[in-house]
């Protein structure tokens, strides 16, 4: 079986801070919501490399501290919260 590229995305983010949200990421890195969500949740085929260089320089750290290689059924499959009605109309 081969191996799938995992960001750890969503670690780094809980180690900074464990209130730092995808927004305010996308907010503090001027990088696009939809694809700090598709990495967070590990839901993409492609990187950008500028997208990387971006996060690598945020965390102050490097590329194989954002991936790593790992089996398919070792990789977890996050999901984000869905807001109510409220909450988008609030936000």
């Amino acid at each position: 079986m081969s191996k799938k590229m995992f960001c750890r995305l969503a670690v780094l983010m809980a180690e900074k801070d464990p209130q730092l949200s995808q927004r305010q990421l996308a907010k503090e890195t001027g990088l696009d919501i939809t694809t700090i969500n598709r990495l967070f949740t590990n839901n993409f085929s492609r990187v950008d490399v500028g997208t990387v260089e971006v996060l690598c320089n945020y965390f102050a750290r490097e590329v194989g501290d954002l991936f790593e290689m790992r089996n398919p059924e070792d990789i977890p499959q996050r999901k984000t919260r869905k807001r109510s009605n409220s909450e988008v109309e609030a936000a």
